[in-house]
């Protein structure tokens, strides 16, 4: 796919689905959504991690940043595991075999997720990619972090920390 097409993809998509009704907010109870789990035939439910904090990344392999958040995702993740702490990434690309791939150049030990038909951007009102959702303990939604930049490293720590310790 050229760049004008994943950039074409990428307005389309938040044209489709940044208008939805069903916009998760902080404080808001984290939504269940249609993503079947990578590493089985489950489909992701959030009750499953109750009792931890969990950041939800929607991520896709045409998008840079994503890529560029991968590496600290997985470190954090991995820092944190003991602590209670998960992520699972959804993955939105149109074909969940070229996500697969992509994973086997750039693995990660975190949760992945497929929803080619975008369902779960849609209830969650994804406006950018990578979007990231910190959840506590409680299923609470948090944080709401849109994009990615090195910058941006210690602050989702920070809170990653914070929740923990509650």
């Amino acid at each position: 796919m050229t760049f004008m097409n994943k950039y074409l993809a990428l307005a389309f998509f938040l044209l489709l689905y940044g208008t939805s009704s069903f916009a998760v907010e902080e404080n808001q109870p984290v939504p269940n959504c249609s993503a079947s789990m990578a590493d089985s035939s489950d489909t992701l439910n959030f009750d499953n991690y109750k009792g931890k904090v969990i950041l939800v990344d929607f991520w896709a392999t045409w998008c840079p940043p994503c890529k560029k958040s991968m590496p600290f995702l997985n470190a954090l993740r991995n820092q944190h595991l003991k602590e209670g702490f998960e992520i699972v990434a959804i993955n939105v690309d149109e074909n969940s075999e070229d996500a697969r791939q992509f994973l086997q150049s750039y693995p990660v030990d975190y949760k992945i997720a497929f929803d080619a038909s975008g369902n779960c951007p849609g209830v969650f009102d994804v406006k950018a990619m990578p979007s990231s959702y910190l959840i506590d303990r409680t299923g609470k939604v948090r944080l709401i972090h849109l994009g990615y930049r090195d910058e941006d490293q210690s602050a989702i720590s920070e809170r990653v920390t914070a929740l923990l310790a509650e």
